[in-house]
């Protein structure tokens, strides 16, 4: 922190990364959609909470929603990179990685297009709280990475704020000590200042895949294949008995993704198995 004046003993102007501290923080129930490119990179949309209003995070700072509001509702560039789809954040606030070294002050208010882990639009202050809807970015390697950790190990994504403003020490007990006077970006971090500052998500418990095939598509494929019209008139076997179907249906179930179980026997079957394969 810098102070203002000199002579001025109750303010000190400041750069403020919300600093994330150690552990994670549990899933809240909303909406998460997995989209991909048009060239099949995945990425992920979902509403989170950024900022909270009129208490202490664990840093002990306490900030006001509608000194917050004003300031971001009345920037210009927030308003035209909300517009654009370019108000993007970071994985992980930019700190220098040697002691004593410091980044500029272009370095620290402009996020790095290269380094950009997501974006943000629909911005909404309400209930003493900031959400946006946050958008990963689909090809950069930090937007790759954190994408993937969302979708595939599920992670619990959680944001901090990366603001200008003047430190105010005096401020009454429960009272906002910090007056924001610029709103640069919210990064992502594993472990926020404000504790609500995370994903607003809901993780459905994925089911057991079952391929169905129907008594319909085991007579097609006798009808369409020659071998399999020779087997069944050869052993006087209807369609059902070679394909094993059991209620009018012949279940493949997938359980881990990795193993399936078919409800085939005999060397008929399995060559019957192999057709519907090669189809």
């Amino acid at each position: 922190m810098l102070k203002s004046t000199q002579t001025n003993k109750y303010e000190t102007a400041c750069f403020i990364q919300e600093a994330p501290t150690m552990v994670s923080t549990p899933l809240k129930e909303h909406e998460l959609r997995v989209l991909k490119t048009i060239d099949g990179y995945p990425y992920a949309k979902f509403r989170a909470c950024i900022q909270t209003y009129g208490t202490y995070n664990r840093m002990h700072r306490c900030y006001d929603m509608a000194n917050v509001a004003t300031v971001v509702n009345g920037d210009e560039r927030i308003r035209t990179l909300e517009k654009n789809n370019q108000w993007r954040g970071e994985w992980n606030h930019p700190n220098p990685e040697i002691k004593g070294q410091e980044f500029s002050d272009i370095r620290m208010t402009i996020p790095d297009p290269e380094k950009t882990s997501h974006f943000m639009n629909l911005h909404e202050f309400a209930d003493n709280r900031m959400t946006v809807e946050i958008t990963t970015h689909p090809k950069t390697k930090s937007g790759m990475a954190y994408s993937s950790e969302i979708i595939d190990l599920k992670a619990t994504p959680s944001y901090s704020v990366r603001i200008l403003g003047v430190a105010i020490p005096n401020a009454g007990i429960g009272q906002p000590n910090i007056r924001v006077s610029k709103f640069i970006t919210a990064d992502a971090v594993d472990f926020p200042s404000h504790q609500e500052a995370e994903a607003d998500i809901q993780r459905y418990t994925e089911a057991a895949t079952q391929v169905l095939f129907l008594k319909e598509l085991s007579k097609y494929c006798v009808e369409q294949d020659e071998n399999m019209r020779v087997v069944c008139e050869s052993f006087e076997i209807t369609p059902e008995e070679i394909m094993g179907i059991q209620n009018e249906s012949i279940i493949i179930e997938q359980c881990d993704g990795s193993r399936m179980a078919f409800p085939l026997r005999g060397d008929v079957r399995r060559e019957a198995l192999s057709i519907l394969k090669n189809i």
